[in-house]
Parts: C-alpha cells; sequence; structure tokens
C-alpha cells in the first residue's frame, strides 16, 4: 500500500509540474533574465570565443565544462537555458512531491500539491519567465531543504553540491537554512534519544561536496594566466557591486600614486576599463583594497542602521506590484510567509511531546521559530548592509524562509502522518493555513501576470534595436566592433536592459563584437576571441591601429572619453569617423591614426 500510494503522489506531483511548465510556456518565451546571463551562455556555447569554453568564470568550472560538452556535440541549441529550466521545474516538483506525500489520500494529495503550486505561481511566476541562475540556485536549496525535513539523505546534498557548482556564493548564502532544517531534527532525535549524528554526517557530507567542488573549479583555474585573472574579477566585483570606485578629485593622491590618470578613472567608472592595458589585476587590487578603506570609513553599527528601514519595509510592504522588479514590493512573500510563522507556532505547539505543560509547548515552539527569525534578519540585514538586495537575492531569502517554515511544519507533524492506513483520519490543522496562502498567493496572481506582461513586452520591444545591432554586425562578418558597455545594457531610461531569449533563433556561431568591458574584461577567454578573430590581445592597440575594428556608442555619446584616453596616452595624430547610425540609437565610429593632429570629427 505504502508502495502505490508513493507510486500516486510521484505521478499526481509530476503531472502537476509539467502543466505548470507547460502553460508557462504556451503564455510566455522564456528570456534569460540579465545580460550576464546572456554572457554565460555565450561563453559555454562557443558565441564568445569562438569554440565552446569551460571556463564560464561565473559558474564552478565543472558544471561550466560539462555544459560545454553539449555544445561541441550539438551546436545549434541552447543547452544552458534548458539546463536551468529543468533544475528550476526539477526543484519545484521535488517541494510538491514531498509535502504532498503527507497527505493520507489521493484527494488530500492534490489539494497539498494544488496549494504548493498555486502559491508558487503567486509569489515566483516572473522567475520561471526571466531566468536567471542566481534564483535557480535557491529553488535547489528549497528543495534540498524540505528533503532534509523528510528525511532523506543522498539527494539534498546532491541538490547543495549541484547549487554550489552552478554559483557558489549563493549557494552559501542559502545554506544556513538548509543547516537549521538539519539543526531541528537534531533537537527532536535528542529529545526522542534517537540516533542524531546521522545528520552531523549529512552535513559533514554536503561540506565535502563543497570541499570537492572548490578543489576542481581551483584546478580549472590553475593556470597563471587564470589565477591573476580570478584575482582581477574578484576586486572588480569588490569594487562595481559593494564599494564603488572611489571619485578622481577627492582621492586624486591615491590615483597619481598607482599611476591612474583621469581618463582611465573615467573608463573605470563607464566600465569601459577593457581598452586600457595598463589597469590589470594588481592595479584593480590596489584599488578594491583602497575602495575598501573608504568604505570602512562609515562605523558598521552606522550602516547597520541605515539598513534597517529597508528591513523593516520588506516585513510591512503589503502593496500589489506595479512592475516586476521596480519599485519594488514584497507582497505576498512576506504576508504568505507571516501567516506560516503562525502556521508553524501553533502545529509545532499542538504537537510537541514535551508533557502536558502549556508553557513547556509554547516555549519549544517559540524557541524554533525564533532562531529561524533571527536567522532570516541577520541574513537580510547583511545584504542590505552590503548594498545589493534585488529581486533574485532577496526572494531567494524568502522562498528558503517559507520552506524552513514548512520544514518545521513536517518535522512536527511527522508522528501523527506515520500511519500505513489509507483511511487514517488526515491531519487538519495545516490545511486551513495551506488555503489561506494559496488563496493570497491567488490573490496577488492578477497583479503579478500583469507584471509579467509588461515587462515581457517591453523586453520584446526594447530588444529590437540589438537585434537590429547583431544584425549588422553578422552582415559586416570581416570587421570586428568594440562596444562600450553602458551601450550595450541600456540606450534609454525606460528601466529595460538588454536581454535576450531562450530557444528561440537559435545561433551559437562565433560573435564578432565584445565589450569594452564588463566581467569577462581581460579574461584568456577574451584574449582567445581577439586571436580567434585575428587581433591582438590588446584591446587599445586593436582599436587604433587594426583596419577593420569599430567602436560602438549611444549615437549622441560625444566621445570625448576616447579622445582624452588616446591623448593621455600619448597619441595625438588620429581621428574619428561616423560611418554608420544604426536605428537612431547607435553610431559606429572608426578611429585611425593619421599624419595630423587630433581631429574631433
Amino acid at each position: 500500500m505504502k508502495k502505490t500510494k508513493a507510486n500516486s503522489n510521484f505521478i499526481i506531483s509530476g503531472l502537476m509540474v509539467t502543466a505548470f511548465a507547460v502553460i508557462m510556456g504556451l503564455l510566455y518565451d522564456y528570456f534569460f533574465d540579465l545580460n550576464d546571463d546572456v554572457l554565460m551562455k555565450d561563453i559555454i556555447a562557443g558565441v564568445f570565443t569562438g569554440n565552446p569554453e569551460g571556463h564560464n568564470i561565473q559558474m564552478q568550472y565543472p558544471i561550466s565544462f560539462v555544459l560545454s560538452l553539449f555544445y561541441k556535440a550539438i551546436r545549434g541549441f541552447d543547452w544552458y537555458g534548458l539546463f536551468l529550466l529543468l533544475c528550476q521545474y526539477l526543484g519545484v516538483f521535488l517541494i510538491i512531491k514531498t509535502i504532498s506525500s503527507k497527505a493520507k489520500s489521493i484527494h488530500a494529495s492534490v489539494l497539498y500539491g494544488a496549494a504548493v503550486l498555486f502559491c508558487a505561481f503567486g509569489l515566483m511566476a516572473g522567475h520561471f519567465v526571466f531566468i536567471q541562475y542566481t534564483f535557480t540556485v535557491a529553488i535547489l536549496c528549497a528543495a534540498s531543504a524540505v528533503l532534509v525535513a523528510d528525511r532523506k539523505r543522498v539527494l539534498p546534498v546532491i541538490l547543495v553540491f549541484v547549487a554550489f557548482l552552478i554559483r557558489s556564493e549563493m549557494t552559501l548564502l542559502m545554506l544556513p537554512f538548509v543547516l537549521l532544517v538539519a539543526f531541528y531534527l537534531v533537537l527532536e532525535d535528542y529529545r526522542k534519544k534517537e540516533d542524531i549524528f546521522v545528520h552531523v554526517r549529512l552535513v559533514i557530507a554536503m561540506a565535502i561536496c563543497i570541499v570537492m567542488a572548490v578543489t576542481l573549479n581551483k584546478l580549472g583555474y590553475s593556470s597563471e594566466e587564470w589565477k591573476n585573472f580570478v584575482s582581477f574579477f574578484d576586486s572588480r566585483t569588490q569594487i562595481y557591486d559593494f564599494y564603488g570606485v572611489p571619485t578622481y578629485q577627492e582621492n586624486k593622491a591615491f590615483y597619481d600614486e598607482i599611476g591612474l590618470s583621469e581618463s582611465e578613472y573615467n573608463l573605470l567608472v563607464d566600465y569601459n576599463f577593457g581598452i586600457d592595458d595598463e589597469i590589470n589585476h594588481e592595479t584593480m587590487a590596489k584599488i578594491a583594497e583602497y575602495a575598501a578603506v573608504v568604505n570602512a570609513k562609515e562605523p558598521l553599527l552606522k550602516r547597520i542602521a541605515r539598513a534597517i528601514p529597508g528591513y523593516l519595509y520588506e516585513l510591512r510592504s503589503v502593496s500589489f506590484p506595479k512592475a516586476y522588479e521596480y519599485p519594488m514590493t514584497y507582497a505576498p512573500w512576506n504576508i504568505v510567509t507571516g501567516i506560516l510563522y503562525i502556521a508553524a507556532f501553533y502545529i509545532i505547539m499542538m504537537n510537541c511531546k514535551y508533557g502536558d505543560s502549556f508553557k513547556k509547548r509554547v516555549l519549544a515552539a517559540a524557541f524554533r521559530v525564533v532562531i529561524l527569525f533571527a536567522g532570516r534578519s541577520a541574513l537580510w540585514l547583511y545584504i542590505l548592509v552590503r548594498g545589493r538586495a534585488p529581486i533574485r537575492i532577496t526572494h531567494s531569502l524568502f522562498l528558503m524562509e517559507i520552506i524552513v517554515l514548512i520544514a518545521l511544519m513536517i518535522i512536527a507533524l511527522a508522528d501523527t502522518e506515520n500511519t500505513e492506513e489509507d483511511n487514517a483520519p488526515e491531519p487538519k490543522p495545516q490545511i486551513p493555513f495551506m488555503i489561506l496562502c494559496a488563496v493570497v498567493a491567488l490573490v496577488f496572481a492578477p497583479s503579478q501576470v500583469k507584471a509579467i506582461n509588461t515587462e515581457y513586452e517591453g523586453r520584446v520591444a526594447y530588444n529590437r534595436a540589438y537585434e537590429e545591432l547583431e544584425d549588422y554586425f553578422k552582415s559586416n562578418g570581416d570587421n570586428f566592433f568594440f562596444l562600450d558597455v553602458y551601450t550595450s545594457v541600456s540606450y534609454d531610461g525606460s528601466g529595460y536592459s538588454y536581454s535576450k531569449k531562450m530557444f528561440e533563433d537559435v545561433d551559437n556561431s562565433p560573435a564578432n563584437w565584445t565589450l569594452l568591458g564588463g566581467w569577462a574584461s581581460k579574461s584568456p577567454a577574451e584574449k582567445d576571441k581577439l586571436k580567434f578573430f585575428g587581433l591582438p590581445e590588446s584591446i587599445e592597440e586593436a582599436v587604433m591601429n587594426c583596419d577593420n575594428t569599430y567602436v560602438v556608442t549611444l549615437h549622441d555619446d560625444d566621445m570625448d572619453w576616447l579622445f582624452d584616453y588616446y591623448f593621455d596616452k600619448g597619441v595625438v595624430m588620429f581621428e574619428m569617423e561616423r560611418v554608420k547610425d544604426i536605428s537612431d540609437i547607435f553610431a559606429v565610429w572608426k578611429v585611425k591614426e593619421t599624419h595630423e593632429s587630433l581631429q574631433r570629427n
């Protein structure tokens, strides 16, 4: 009977998730959420370097290498996009399957699964249209946490391992929630005088997998070139994502000390540092170190105090979303989370076996939910103090918090649900809470759909200019184009930025353009790209001295930044010719040396 019930639950959960995936696929085409995701795919697929490349930079080497093998086998398919989607839907399937397996009947199993699916749609439907590898990691970690609560031993470790390979930093941010579930099991089994070391072994297995992933990644990036780039990349991340570039005038003495002129500083501010050969890993490390010192002048307690209003806002914000991300609202995530806090407290209090003392049961329940709330508060303040809280991170924090609350209820109800009888009475306390969460999610679903539709239509319209620009590149395949970084991201103040659809018009042939900066700039992969197209490793030299290279900017860019840069480098005999306007948005420029002094055409 138990096997039949498990099979039925597997089928029901599979059908639900399949229906969800089909509906989302019919309603929308899938998008890579950010231009970063597009570049990651391009590196793996060979669009960037000319050949599928295992050094994805953002992901751990083993998973990036394996994905590149799929592109080597079949070049014209979007394997990376498919991988992210499969991971997300697999995570949802495992969550639904685990929760619905606690039901006593098929009808109740359908109810459980439907409630979870309605919540998934109302809370995070947008993340199943605009795919971002950060949120993929959160779903895998959420599935791992709920499986830990269900006392599974192998699959939770595998999911954490895969998540870490996809994005290590995000996995480490999510991991405390997974470990907290293991801690709750330790508390429960210690009370029952059962073996608690099985949970310790689970944590050790996760640690071993992470160490193994780190070791393999270090081996993959063990060459001197890659080591230098990793140092450069880490410094760059600290500067742009957290500290900011110290202003030039206020910190001129520092820039003079490291030999950086104002024109080179302007390249840093505009992300176009790739053109400057002198901005290497050592220079970037010095700037990052100095920026950290400048940033540290503000006391930590003051920064925490400044972050507290944002933290309180995410707790109390209950407005309907007006857009996909900005202006930001945290409803209905915080509403569902609040309901589940009440549900977890009530169910733990009613089911914990600490004797008949009402006080002991209240304290046991309070202890568990307070630990979770304290942990989530620490993580929220951490990201708010650091100054980076996009929805791919904040929604992930909410998702993990919700899953841990569900895990608490699974653990508390384990004794009452451990029966083999098909006609055993259905445990009632959780059902009203589940229905309430589903109702809240459905109330917010229309506004979520409206926000997704607006974002989707806006991206489709916005990307037409970039598609025309890429068509121009392809039609001039003998030439090579260097894009100003801001131009490549956004061309107006609409709030939209460049992204690309998955699975549509997939063309993984080598692209004859690259950015003048960005996170892949100065990497060995970029050098391979330039070599593939017969260009020198130095972008500074390629722009000035190669007949077939061009610079692309917005059509109203005055180009002073490039003139000033070359002038400071001692190149005064050159001119810049505007050779093409595209969509009245982009301008294509030819920079070349002349026998006359600087001309600004």
